[in-house]
């Protein structure tokens, strides 16, 4: 059964017709979030049925399935004094994917404050039950983190499949016109970085694969552990490309214990046990052409300056222009930051309480190497005119 027909299922019978609209709107959100919640559990529980040396009940399997559905939103957990915050960024997608695919089918085509509140209440209520089962695991989620999981990613989907609601579009006509115009250049900038770090690790998985397959073999996680194993690490695709992001603009990123991986070289470190790190560089001196890997940004931020000058009148003033370039590179800065604070950087306690890229640097490197090139561009569309 898809999740489509499950979502679908769970609405329809011979009474539906007779429910009050509300009540239908509840049991739409209900069904989304149940239908995602369910591909989770069955996965987890399939994979633990699978591994070879696992020992955990139903019970633990259950509530391991719970959590892993809401870690994918961007749930935190507690985990003795440390916590687990590292979220694959490809899930969140996910989420809010099946949140739009949920309320285009389960709501009508134009609902009203009071039934998009019902359909977000469907889908918290279902949320809670989840961390309520969570519970029967070894560990606990962080409650205040649920918000985003259980609000926020919903309340996206929502938007996406009906539109914002009123008073938000009137406050968004509000904005400055540089920040409109910068919106979608930034976004689309955000993405490009994205890409880029992202194919970096696959190069340097390729490169190591031997090394990966490895520690693949090491964990014993049986045929459809291992697979599973698989698809969770392609889920950390794109946080590891935040982290060889981070190598590329400067600052670099962190293991263990504080040992960072930059420019000038790689310092040793205790790694997790996650099979594509070991494509990470060995410890010791990098050679000097990764001083080259900062044309990345550099040539990221030609882009998003291109596609602001697009969204500007070609004759209108350089100050005009230089307003939506600058605000698309402050857009592209400020998304790939905020999804790695929303990918975390720790998985437990000590040497692992603070992993992955620092995101004050980060965000100061991307800011400068964007501009750069952005207003590279914007001069060359300058001189241009002027002639």
């Amino acid at each position: 059964m898809t999740v489509i027909e499950m979502i679908r299922s769970a609405t329809t019978g011979e009474d539906a017709t007779a429910r009050r609209p509300d009540v239908r709107a509840l049991g739409g959100g209900a069904a989304t979030a149940l239908a995602g919640w369910c591909v989770t559990v069955v996965l987890v529980l399939l994979a633990g049925l699978a591994v070879p040396r696992a020992s955990a009940g139903v019970g633990e399997v259950l509530g391991a399935g719970s959590l892993l559905w809401l870690v994918l939103g961007g749930a935190r957990l507690h985990i003795g004094e440390g916590v687990l915050a590292l979220t694959p960024l490809l899930g969140p997608l996910l989420l809010v994917l099946a949140a739009r695919t949920g309320a285009r089918r389960l709501l009508p085509e134009a609902p009203d404050l009071r039934l998009q509140g019902a359909w977000l209440g469907g889908y918290a209520g279902v949320g809670l039950l989840a961390a309520l089962l969570g519970l029967l695991s070894p560990v606990g989620p962080g409650w205040l983190s649920l918000l985003l999981p259980l609000v926020a990613l919903p309340a996206l989907g929502l938007a996406l499949a009906h539109g914002l609601p009123e008073p938000l579009l009137e406050r968004w006509d509000q904005a400055p016109l540089s920040l409109r115009r910068g919106l979608l250049p930034g976004a689309k900038g955000a993405a490009a970085l994205l890409v880029l770090g992202a194919a970096l690790v696959v190069v340097a998985t390729l490169i190591h694969i031997g090394r990966v397959a490895h520690i693949q073999s090491e964990l014993d996680a049986g045929i459809f552990g291992g697979l599973l194993l698989v698809v969770l690490q392609i889920g950390l695709l794109p946080n590891l490309g935040i982290w060889a992001l981070s190598l590329a603009a400067g600052p670099g990123f962190a293991t263990t214990g504080g040992a960072m991986t930059t420019w000038s070289g790689a310092e040793t470190g205790l790694l997790p046990m996650v099979p594509v790190l070991a494509a990470q560089p060995q410890p010791g001196d990098l050679p000097w052409v990764t001083h080259l890997l900062v044309l990345l940004p550099l040539l990221v931020g030609g882009l998003v300056g291109r596609w602001a000058l697009a969204e500007v009148p070609r004759l209108a003033p350089t100050q005009t222009k230089l307003a939506a370039v600058l605000a698309a590179v402050v857009v592209a800065a400020l998304g790939v930051v905020l999804l790695d604070a929303l990918g975390g950087g720790s998985i437990g306690a000590v040497r692992l309480s603070d992993i992955g890229a620092p995101a004050l640097p980060l965000l100061l490197a991307l800011l400068v190497e964007l501009a750069l090139g952005a207003l590279a561009v914007a001069a060359r569309d300058w001189w241009q005119l002027r002639r």
